[in-house]
């Protein structure tokens, strides 16, 4: 057995002075277990570990109601008491004490913060997240070209920020309380330097149907930050950048004889690989552009392969029936789907997005079915009136606690603020997604303009799956309820265990419990074909 690591920590709060008594915690990450203490007499948190495992360092402030992580660090770091790892609160300890939450002041106020990198450069269109503390992230808020971004809160609450870093994991840099709102900008300095964010880019040119089709060696305009611009060339229907995370580019197919086609704006989000579909206006039958030119001469392969799931284990857990045919998907491009097609999306979506540890893959996959009706539909059976605005006057709010009065004001709070929203913004895709606010963060999330045209959801089968996989793991968060749930996602558990994490799961994607024991015996029987398996093979 490895020799126990000695690991010593001292507190300080943010005037400098060490604090003793402190609520603090440390636990190996990933794990439920924790070890408990206070800060001694001298502000020192000593405990042990194995060697060479990822250590989080929780704090519980005076008055705050939750532990926070403030440091994640390797166990074998060598500390002692004269040479400790320090952490810093973000307030002194005075000012904890002296926080009256029963005065919170129930308005929303704003705290804004400004981004830097390691060398002091201003970091322009850089995604952060924030997050009431110990709650889950928010979808990416990005810095305006001063560095600067807003994070509104409810006054005088515990709120956290995170930012990028170049391995695209978001990263803890801010924990304080909002207070009355803060004007003064507050800095978030990263650890590395803005040429660690270079990212790549892999455009694809479709047709307008969403199919594969492009022109070989068409000429492309290229303009980036607003000014600079860069003539390149689509070799076999694909083109690879390599641009800064925070550019803003815009390309624009230009037709043999120099006149642009079409043109697709968007902004690097993301180091790792990002997937732009630039969709032209040509037809699919004839693979012409409505004047006849450029021709379209062949289909490209998409470059997303690979297997995860396989159509046989597929069909051993869902049947070999044809998929989405219900009312609703008459004349849609995606009715009468068959499991050759689906998985065939279902796949390029899981690995776009690398899903692929056993139990959030079985999570996903139980959840998907019922929110889809069984794979009968793409789109709501519902006719999306109950979330018109028109369908709910101002005159429903002279009975202020009325069911019909809490509707218009969710309406209103939704973004339907238009009448005929309802209809447009009723739920579509894999998990249905539904509101102009939710279609609206997707489009901002993906760059694909399903506010424009929100049946790119219910019409192309990789909108579907695609979307579902951002509401499963970046608009509901269930990927989080799932990794708290398991200490090891390809591990075993016994399946009441399985069964809490379910309801936990059903109950975020669905806000309730509508299905829960379908969802509950699909989750096993999915994984049962797993164990049989070893795998989704």
């Amino acid at each position: 057995m490895s020799e126990l690591k000695t690991i010593t920590v001292k507190f300080f709060d943010s005037s400098g002075k060490y604090v003793v008594n402190l609520s603090v915690k440390s636990k190996y990450k990933g794990s439920s277990k924790e070890n408990l203490q206070k800060t001694n007499s001298h502000g020192l948190f000593v405990f042990q570990a194995s060697p060479n495992r990822t250590i989080e360092i929780l704090v519980q402030p005076p008055n705050q109601q939750s532990y926070t992580v403030f440091k994640t660090i390797n166990s074998s770091v060598i500390s002692s008491e004269d040479n400790p790892i320090r952490i810093q609160l973000p307030k002194t300890i005075d000012e904890y004490k002296q926080s009256n939450r029963s005065s919170t002041n129930k308005g929303i106020v704003s705290t804004l913060f400004k981004v830097v990198d390691s060398n002091g450069k201003v970091m322009v269109n850089f995604p952060i997240q924030s997050r009431p503390k110990g709650k889950g992230n928010s979808p990416d808020k990005y810095t305006n070209n001063q560095g600067i971004v807003e994070v509104l809160s409810s006054a005088n609450r515990d709120i956290e920020v995170l930012v990028l870093t170049s391995t695209d994991q978001f990263q803890l840099k801010f924990s304080g309380n909002s207070g009355n709102g803060i004007k003064q900008p507050i800095l978030l300095k990263l650890n590395e330097p803005y040429d660690s964010f270079k990212g790549v880019t892999l455009i694809k040119v479709l047709d307008k149907s969403g199919q594969r089709y492009a022109v070989n060696d068409v000429d492309v305009e290229m303009i980036f930050n607003n000014n600079q611009k860069k003539n390149l060339k689509v070799k076999n229907g694909q083109l690879k950048l390599i641009n800064w995370v925070g550019q803003k580019i815009k390309l624009t197919i230009l037709k043999p004889d120099g006149t642009p086609l079409d043109s697709v704006s968007f902004m690097v989000r993301r180091v790792k690989e990002e997937f732009i579909d630039l969709q032209l206006s040509v037809d699919i039958l004839n693979g012409r552009t409505a004047t006849n030119d450029p021709n379209i001469p062949r289909r490209i392969e998409d470059s997303i392969s690979g297997e995860i799931i396989s159509l046989s284990f597929f069909k051993e857990v869902y049947g070999s029936r044809k998929l989405f045919w219900k009312e609703g998907m008459n004349g849609k491009p995606t009715q009468n789907t068959t499991p050759e097609q689906f998985v065939l999306a279902l796949n390029k979506g899981l690995l776009k997005y690398k899903m692929t540890d056993k139990l959030m893959l079985c999570h996903f996959l139980a959840q998907i079915y019922h929110e889809c009706d069984h794979f009968y539909t793409l789109i709501e059976y519902a006719s999306g009136r109950d979330y018109d605005i028109s369908t709910f006057p101002p005159s429903v709010c002279d009975i202020p606690k009325s069911r019909a009065c809490r509707r218009r004001k969710q309406i209103i709070k939704e973004g339907n603020t238009t009448p005929g929203d309802g209809p447009k913004y009723r739920g579509r895709g894999l998990i249905q997604l539904t509101w102009k606010s939710a279609y609206i963060l997707y489009k901002n999330y993906s760059g694909l303009d399903v506010v424009t045209n929100p049946d790119l959801l219910c019409n192309d089968l990789f909108h579907a799956v695609e979307s579902a996989v951002w509401a499963f793991n970046e608009f509901k968060n269930a990927d989080n309820l799932v990794r708290k749930g398991y200490s090891d996602l390809n591990g075993t558990y016994t399946d009441s265990h399985h069964l809490q994490v379910v309801d936990k799961v059903s109950r975020r994607i669905n806000g309730g419990t509508v299905g829960l024991a379908e969802r509950e015996s699909l989750f096993l029987k999915i994984l049962r074909e797993v164990e049989k398996r070893n795998g989704f093979k």
